[in-house]
């Protein structure tokens, strides 16, 4: 069952897409897949003040979208290879990371060795620890090719994402910390915090970083930081 009223944010720094943009310097902008989940309504508007003329999308909703966000010159559908500059353009490669993905921990629980975690108990606890429960899961776009391989950050540190991945939650394991339920939980942010990227998601889960954001569920609301 999905988890009412929780928060599901991917946070948009559109001063670090600017940054990022400036340092580019290019007229095009690729905004293919919802400008790769970041929001082609709050991507388009920035590019085009920063004196972007063209885009690439993926559709024709997406095409009217970044007209009336300032496009003068959108075309629509793979044309060319963008992926290298979409990459640097969001921060994926190089520059400053634009998206942070935030999810909440739901629940705390104290668990004996040996307990088993999520579905299928892929993974059994080696000692005493705390768990705990973090309300997204692979319907709002978490692989479940990360289960048991991927961490997330938590108060400023990395928690291991243990078990299987379900449709609306994971598990991690907090150690001897009980931090308070509520509390966000960073699965895609800025390396230089400390946090996971979309380069370490990327490994993790055998898939294009870009894609990762791309395939971020509706249910993430989008916010501007």
């Amino acid at each position: 069952m999905p988890l009412p009223g929780l928060r599901r944010r991917a946070l948009i720094d559109l001063e670090a897409l600017a940054d990022n943009l400036r340092e580019l310097g290019s007229d095009v902008i690729d905004l293919r897949a919802d400008a790769y989940g970041h929001g082609v309504a709050l991507v388009a508007p920035l590019a085009a003040r920063m004196g972007v003329s063209r885009a690439r999308v993926s559709d024709e909703r997406d095409a009217a979208v970044a007209r009336a966000g300032g496009m003068a010159d959108v075309a629509v559908g793979r044309t060319g290879d963008g992926d290298t500059a979409a990459r640097a353009v969001y921060g994926i490669s190089g520059g400053r990371p634009v998206l942070t993905l935030l999810g909440e921990l739901v629940a705390v629980k104290h668990v004996p060795a040996g307990s088993g975690v999520s579905y299928g108990y892929t993974h059994r606890t080696e000692r005493p620890t705390v768990l705990g429960l973090v309300g997204l899961g692979y319907a709002d776009g978490v692989p479940r090719l990360a289960s048991n391989r991927a961490a997330v950050a938590i108060d400023g540190v990395r928690r291991p994402l243990i078990g299987r991945i379900a449709m609306d939650q994971f598990v991690v394991d907090l150690g001897d910390d009980a931090p308070a339920p509520g509390g966000e939980v960073v699965l895609l942010g800025d390396p230089a915090r400390g946090e996971p990227s979309a380069g370490e998601w990327a490994a993790w889960t055998e898939r294009p970083a870009l894609a990762l954001t791309a395939g971020l569920g509706a249910r993430i609301e989008r916010v501007v930081r």
